[in-house]
């Protein structure tokens, strides 16, 4: 159950982040930005930034960038360093990227490596025309993508680069679209500018800049020459700021983590313990200090309101296991494009993989029905990969060391799902740890089979048991659900059987 140290991952790297504000001077004095903008990279009065990044007051990394001429275009380096502790072990992710974009920072190309625990994922893109095409390396396996696009292409990284490029007004609304290297997928930012009204904001910030990316909002704060000097994601979780490069180098030295994000930061206690949740078929749960949109309603767990007129008194969640037995005689329609999108072959979850698939095919038998597959495939994750905090990239490393946590499980049987045309998804939520008398985030997986069946192929349960709370969101956006959640939410456990 240790996936949310996954998702911590992934969002720090995104949105760079601290409660702690260090006073930034500036010498000489920072010039004032024109209002219609500076037009061009070259104009830009700062070429370089050092930022100290923060998870709820912990400083766990530092990110860079820098700007330099390359003949009449220009390239943006950027290199970030994280170390995390979960479960008294500590991980260090690394992310180097250089991107090479046209004076108005439009994207020519890219390369970026993302090093983890000295595992390497390498990546590159290049725009060509109506096409931007993506190559993609892990544990020797490439996959190559491509995206449409229509106009002008931007990399994520000038997301924070763009108000002062393109002008500093109140109320200036701004839409792009961006290429995002951690979700490997083109999005569109919705960028709305306001000025600081009365005293300034932090770090002497006299701009508010709102970007909203997918699902995510981060809150960006400017000084007066455009550079971004403040960073918050998800409600504060996660902060950047500006510091001088000493200061950010100083981590490099640090050697240990602070708060444990596993026991320290994600668990959540319950004054009440389960025994034997791995036999509980029903749970009813009072949730508080989180929205209720954020726990999913679907075929096996309802949401309701305690009390409509007073939302902050909670609402309870109450789960039931499906019956599998049923599935063999009725079927829950669905419709088909939405079960297509559960079939495909990704870098993370290589279903089409001629090692996948031939391992797949030595598990199950041709005359298994879908259900008696699924049962073979969950036991068989669960019995010959060994659970244990190990980093992986993708499901076809998970197969080969056979070993990982939740979310290494999660993903190599839903590869080994749909290579055997069995729709499938990965999910995340929280699940009850008897050895730590509380919920741990999780992942585990939901198969079509005549209908969604939950299913755990970290602990062998056909189907999960009812301690198996789901939250709300789609594969790309459970990390940012979880880091809404976590340090906010409590529970009580008020039935279970």
């Amino acid at each position: 159950m240790t996936n949310f140290l996954r998702i911590i991952i992934l969002l720090i790297l995104a949105a760079q982040s601290s409660c702690v504000l260090h006073s930034i001077q500036e010498t000489p004095p920072a010039p004032v930005a024109p209002a219609e903008g500076y037009a061009t990279l070259d104009k830009l009065p700062f070429q370089e930034g050092w930022y100290g990044m923060y998870f709820q007051e912990d400083k766990v990394g530092y990110s860079h960038f820098k700007i330099e001429p390359t003949g009449q275009n220009f390239n943006i380096s950027t290199d970030s360093l994280m170390r995390l502790k979960a479960i008294k072990k500590i991980s260090e992710i690394g992310m180097k990227e250089t991107v090479t974009v046209r004076p108005d920072l439009t994207m020519i190309s890219f390369e970026s490596r993302m090093t983890m625990n000295n595992k390497t994922l390498d990546m590159k893109g290049k725009t060509e025309g109506k096409r931007f095409l993506v190559e993609m390396q892990v544990e020797g396996e490439k996959l190559n993508r491509e995206y449409p696009i229509d106009d002008a292409l931007y990399h994520s990284s000038a997301i924070s680069l763009m108000p002062a490029l393109k002008g500093l007004k109140d109320g200036e609304k701004r839409s792009f679209p961006v290429f995002n290297s951690e979700s490997q997928a083109v999005e569109q930012v919705e960028q709305n500018l306001s000025s600081v009204k009365n005293a300034p904001g932090p770090s002497g910030a006299v701009w508010s800049v709102k970007n909203n990316l997918g699902r995510s909002t981060v809150q960006s704060w400017l000084n007066k020459s455009g550079l971004t000097v403040l960073e918050k994601a998800l409600d504060g979780s996660l902060i950047t700021i500006l510091e001088d490069e000493n200061s950010a180098k100083r981590f490099i030295e640090k050697k240990t983590a602070n708060k444990d994000m596993i026991l320290d930061v994600s668990l959540v206690r319950v004054s009440k313990s389960i025994r034997n949740p791995e036999k509980t078929r029903f749970l009813k749960l009072k949730m508080k200090g989180v929205d209720q949109s954020l726990i999913v309603n679907d075929h096996r767990q309802k949401v309701t309101l305690i009390n409509k007129d007073a939302p902050d008194e909670g609402f309870c969640v109450t789960v039931n296991i499906e019956d599998p037995q049923k599935l063999r005689t009725s079927r829950v329609p669905v419709s088909q494009s939405l079960l297509a999108d559960h079939l495909i072959s990704t870098i993370g979850i290589q279903a089409d993989h001629k090692e996948i698939v031939a391992q797949s095919e030595k598990i199950v038998s041709a005359r298994d029905s879908n259900l008696e597959k699924v049962h073979k495939l969950v036991r068989w994750t669960s019995e010959n990969i060994k659970n244990k905090m190990k980093d992986s990239f993708t499901a076809l490393e998970v197969l080969r060391s056979r070993e990982g946590e939740c979310q290494s499980h999660a993903n190599l049987y839903t590869a080994f799902a749909r290579s055997r045309e069995i729709p499938t998804k990965v999910v995340t939520g929280l699940v009850y740890s008897e050895e730590h008398s509380g919920f741990l985030y999780h992942a585990w997986a939901e198969s079509y089979v005549n209908g969604w069946l939950a299913v755990d192929p970290t602990l062998k349960q056909i189907p999960a048991d009812a301690t198996h709370v789901k939250i709300a969101g789609n594969s790309d956006d459970y990390s940012k659900t979880v880091l809404k959640m976590v340090g906010k939410v409590k529970i009580e456990l008020l039935e279970y059987k």
